[in-house]
This record gives structure tokens, C-alpha cells and sequence, in this order.
């Protein structure tokens, strides 16, 4: 992998959103002390946690890994590199304005959406010239570029409710389904889709689906987000439970596709990453059993099964990954060059291992914490998970900072 300035952006421009990724994810554990779990989705409180989470750890590792993994998997060089060192900036002022738009002052939600949404044109407009040079067009390349698309259908919708909670005369329920389906299904989930078939065969040294295999996760979850757009906006709710139904089988069969790569390691190694893969694993599984149930008539599910998908598939899946990302990244420009003058360490080495044993423990507990919590609606419960969460979330960050500073 060429991390040269001219194909993948260096450490040092990348070092921000690898901090900025922690300090996030620090700051939404802490917050959940201060939520209410028997609150509406679309309480501000509520908002305001998934957008910290969603956009301060979620996006911003993404776009860090993105970064990185992209001109690797298309084969090309990145086209305006240099995006990456105001890309950032964007997103995190506008998080902190979106996060006193919540709590303060809903007037400065259009000011904070506009600055997330011109710091995602940057990664977008970047990452679509990347791929109009790519060499090699296979499911993975085409659901990079589908998720660009959703990203910023995701983010304009966004926009329109920002607008809407100032005031603007337009339907408030049609646009912020359109605004959650976009970016978690059409971005999120697409990109962790298609990063995973490439990330868990290179750090498992395991089987890689075939891009036949992966198109089926593609494009039905690909037309679930479409269909579920248009249902939300035209107020169709048969077209929204038939979006429902292509988005589950998606899920399902990228789960499936999940565990035969996982079971298919030549090299078994029950290292951080892998522990790590495990629980998002059978998080992904259980969240989808809770929301499948939730739909068969046990709606208390519904709760649990999405803090599952969040926290448990989607954080467990990018603290792994980080695991590997940085490290590697850290080695290839520090020490590489050394390598026939002096004994460098090894990748593994550059990770604290018991600190990282600490952080898997303590956010696996809270984890399991967490989801009981909601399962039986026990707010003390709760507030203990949450102390679990947050101390291996500081863990995490000790373990990035130390590692970018190796």
C-alpha cells in the first residue's frame, strides 16, 4: 500500500480524524448518562447523541479509512488529495454547531448542515474523480460510488430538516426518514459493507466473498434506501415495507457473507481485531433477530436491537479495524524506511496489548450492560453500562494517542 502524498494522504494529514474519531466516540459514551432510554428517537437529546456518534466517530473513521483504502481498492491515486486537509475542519465545525443547534439554539442547525455538507462535497467530489480513474470496476468500486450518491441525498435531506425545525412549513416525518435511511443504510452501512469484504480477508488472512456474492448485499440494500426515500417522501407505506424487506435481506446475507469469512481464516489468531469481529458479528446478528421481531409483533425489541446495530456491530467493527489501520500506517512511514539499518518493531508490537485487553473487556461489558438495560427499561443499569462504555472508550483513545505518537 503506497501512502506517499501522491496515492493515499500521509499520517500527518490523516492524524486528525483518527483524533477527532476518538474524542467523539469518548464524548457520545459519556452523553449517554445524560439520556433518557425510554425517550423518541426523535427527541433532541436522542438526535443529538446519534449525530456526535454518527458523524464525530462514525463518518470521520470512515472517511480516515477511506482515505486510505480507497485508491488501493480502485487502483488509482487520489485527485485532489489536498481535500483532506479542510475535510475535517468542515465536519467538526459543523458537529459542534449542530450539537449547540440541539441543546442551545435550533437556529444555527442550517449553519452547522452546511458545513458538514461542504466538508462531505469535498469527499465525495475527491472520491468520485478517484474512481472515474479507477482501473479494475468491480460490486465493491460501484457500492463506493452508489454510497457518495446517498451521502449527499442523505445530507441535502438533512439540510431541509434543519430548516424545518427553524420553522419551514414542510413535513417533518417524510424528510427525516428520507435524512436516517440515506446516510445509515446508503453511506454507512454500504461503505462498512464493501470496506469489510476487502479489510477482513487482508487482516485475517482469510476467504474473500466473490464480487458476485457481494453484488446481492449491494443492490438490495442499494434499492431498499431508494424505495425507502420515495416511500418516506411520497407517503407510499407499501413501498416503505417493501424497502424494509430488501434492506433485512441485505443485512442478512452480508451477515451470512460476514461469518464465512470469519470461519474461513487459514491463520486463526484471537488477537484484539479478531475479538473484535466477533462481537460486531454476533451484535450484527442479534440486532437483526430483534428488529425482524420487532416486525412480528414485539416492538420492545426495537430499542435493542438498533443500540446493538449501532454500538455493537458498527463500533466494534471500526475499533477493530482501528487496530490494525493506524498501526500499519504508523509502521509504513516511521519505520519502513529503517528496516535495513535498524531492528524495527513488529505491527503487533506497536500495540499496547493490555490496554487494548482492557478496552474490549470494559466495552464488551458495558455493551452487554447497556442492551440488558433496554431489554428490561432500567435506567440504573443503564448508567452502569454506560461507565463500562466510557472507560474503555478512554482506553481507546489512550491506545490512538499513543499509537500516532509511536
Amino acid at each position: 500500500m503506497n501512502v506517499s502524498p501522491d496515492f493515499s494522504p500521509p499520517l500527518r494529514i490523516m492524524t486528525p480524524y483518527f483524533i477527532v474519531a476518538s474524542l467523539s466516540y469518548v464524548g457520545a459514551m459519556i452523553l449517554l448518562f445524560f439520556l433518557d432510554i425510554g425517550a423518541s428517537w426523535r427527541s433532541l437529546q436522542t438526535v443529538a447523541w446519534v449525530h456526535l456518534y454518527m458523524i464525530g466517530f462514525v463518518m470521520m473513521s470512515i472517511i480516515a479509512a477511506m482515505a486510505q483504502l480507497g485508491p488501493v481498492i480502485v487502483e488509482a491515486r487520489h485527485r485532489f488529495v489536498s481535500f483532506f486537509y479542510l475535510i475535517w475542519v468542515f465536519i467538526l465545525a459543523g458537529l459542534l454547531l449542530l450539537l449547540l443547534g440541539f441543546y442551545i439554539q435550533s437556529r444555527l442547525l442550517p449553519f452547522g448542515g452546511m458545513l458538514v455538507l461542504l466538508g462531505m462535497v469535498l469527499f465525495a467530489v475527491d472520491f468520485n474523480a478517484t474512481l472515474q480513474r479507477r482501473r479494475r470496476h468491480t460490486s465493491v468500486t460501484r457500492s463506493m460510488k452508489a454510497a457518495n450518491v446517498f451521502l449527499l441525498l442523505g445530507l441535502l435531506c438533512g439540510l431541509v430538516l434543519a430548516f424545518v425545525y427553524n420553522g419551514a412549513s414542510l413535513e417533518l416525518e417524510a424528510w427525516y426518514w428520507a435524512h436516517v435511511f440515506a446516510l445509515l443504510g446508503g453511506f454507512v452501512v454500504m461503505l462498512i459493507m464493501s470496506i469489510s469484504t476487502v479489510l477482513v480477508p487482508m487482516f485475517g488472512s482469510s476467504k474473500r466473498v466473490s464480487d458476485n456474492t457481494f453484488e446481492r448485499s449491494f443492490q438490495s440494500m442499494a434499492g431498499g434506501v431508494g424505495l425507502m426515500m420515495a416511500g418516506s417522501l411520497l407517503a407510499w407505506e407499501a413501498l416503505r415495507q417493501i424497502a424494509l424487506m430488501l434492506m433485512m435481506f441485505s443485512v442478512a446475507w452480508y451477515g451470512y457473507e460476514l461469518f464465512v469469512m470469519l470461519l474461513s481464516r487459514m491463520r486463526v489468531e484471537h488477537d484484539i481485531w479478531a475479538r473484535c469481529m466477533y462481537v460486531a458479528a454476533l451484535s450484527l446478528a442479534l440486532s437483526w433477530l430483534f428488529v425482524a421481531l420487532c416486525f412480528l409483533g414485539v416492538p420492545e425489541l426495537l430499542r435493542p436491537g438498533l443500540w446493538l446495530f449501532f454500538v455493537g456491530f458498527m463500533g466494534f467493527m471500526i475499533l477493530g479495524n482501528l487496530y490494525k489501520i493506524i498501526p500499519f500506517l504508523v509502521w509504513f512511514e516511521r519505520y519502513a524506511p529503517l528496516v535495513e539499518e535498524q531492528r524495527v518493531p513488529m505491527l503487533h508490537e506497536l500495540v499496547h496489548q493490555r490496554m487494548a485487553t482492557a478496552q474490549f473487556l470494559f466495552s464488551c461489558s458495558g455493551l452487554v450492560t447497556t442492551t440488558l438495560a433496554l431489554l428490561v427499561m432500567n435506567p440504573l443499569l443503564f448508567q452502569m453500562g454506560a461507565a463500562l462504555l466510557t472507560v474503555g472508550a478512554f482506553f481507546m483513545l489512550f491506545q490512538v494517542v499513543r499509537l500516532l505518537r509511536s
